[in-house]
């Protein structure tokens, strides 16, 4: 995880609002320190004080202040190898809020912007432990039973999520992957989302995307090659989808990274 962007106890006044229908290139972790109203996606959320989100890389979000003044911390970071791996085991919804019952992540994230603005040798390393450390008291206030939906299909939907980032380039059907749970498809999509915090065509993509990512940083094969390799035949589509994922084409994150 390498943190590109941060913030600590940033305020603004109560009619505050910043709407970002595209999102932010990379993931972020923004930590709402007073009342507010957020929108994740289609989902709008009243806010108490130390709520956080971890949101996805281009997930659409809007912040709003809500009668008082709007403060938050935040941190923003692209994800290297692995990373989703660790975020997957974590368990941890994305793009819904999570209360906190302490104020250690905050002063988690004050920490690292001291470091990062010091521009030290070994900066990045040691933001990169502060972060997994952030994330490790984020899963220790987390509640899975308040924020996931329970039901007896549990270990099929842990499986069948585990095969869909384990096997990226499988040419993935809602419809059959319902039909093999004995669901209609509306069922199984609702079940699947109240579980994981996100719709299962939201999987098929990301683990697709982290895994082009992976494969345009890692390998010497073809943007056309890390398509194929991706499941997407249609090179013009998988540069749309791409782009549209990390907010730059495939070519232009291969040359940044």
């Amino acid at each position: 995880m390498l943190i590109y962007a941060l913030g600590w106890h940033w305020e603004h006044p109560a009619d505050f609002q910043i709407i970002r229908p595209e999102g932010v290139h990379g993931m972020q972790i923004i930590l709402v320190r007073s009342k507010a109203r957020i929108c994740m996606g289609e989902e709008s959320y009243q806010v108490a004080p130390n709520t956080v989100f971890i949101v996805d890389s281009c997930y659409p979000h809007s912040l709003f202040g809500n009668g008082e003044v709007y403060a938050d911390d935040w941190i923003r970071f692209d994800l290297e190898t692995d990373d989703m791996a660790f975020l997957k085991e974590l368990g941890i919804a994305r793009n819904v809020p999570i209360p906190l019952q302490s104020d250690t992540v905050s002063q988690l994230i004050k920490i690292c912007v001291e470091i990062f603005e010091a521009g030290k040798a070994e900066r990045d390393v040691t933001l990169r432990y502060l972060l997994t450390a952030i994330f490790m008291q984020i899963k220790a206030d987390y509640n899975p039973t308040a924020a996931r939906y329970k039901t007896h299909y549990d270990p099929e939907f842990e499986q069948i999520r585990q095969q869909i980032y384990e096997n990226p380039r499988t040419e993935w059907n809602i419809a059959q992957i319902a039909e093999q749970m004995n669901m209609s498809v509306s069922h199984f999509q609702r079940l699947y989302k109240l579980r994981f915090g996100v719709p299962c065509s939201k999987d098929i993509l990301t683990s697709r995307m982290e895994y082009a990512k992976q494969l345009l940083t890692t390998t010497d094969l073809s943007a056309v090659e890390v398509a194929a390799q991706c499941g997407y035949h249609d090179y013009a589509h998988f540069s749309r989808v791409f782009a549209k994922y990390a907010c730059v084409s495939p070519a232009k994150f291969r040359k940044d990274k």
